[in-house]
């Protein structure tokens, strides 16, 4: 696994980890409405580090099967 992939695979596990955090360590509510400000920002936050980290691997896979098979074709 190259750098390029370890970084989007540990952005993606950050993402995870800032979502889940808040109801982990009980800043979420436990009233009925667990959209407050914290949990809301800590939600929004790690889904666009996921979606950074998803698209990433996406960018990086993407060009390594192009190498592939520029490496195939020669």
């Amino acid at each position: 696994m190259k750098f390029g992939n370890w970084m989007s695979v540990l952005g993606l596990v950050a993402g995870i980890w800032v979502i889940v955090s808040p109801y982990l360590v009980g800043f979420a509510p436990t009233h009925g409405n667990p959209w407050t400000g914290i949990v809301l920002g800590t939600d929004i936050l790690g889904i666009l580090i996921i979606l950074a980290s998803i698209i990433g691997l996406i960018g990086y896979w993407g060009l390594r099967l192009k190498e592939l098979v520029q490496e195939r074709k020669s």
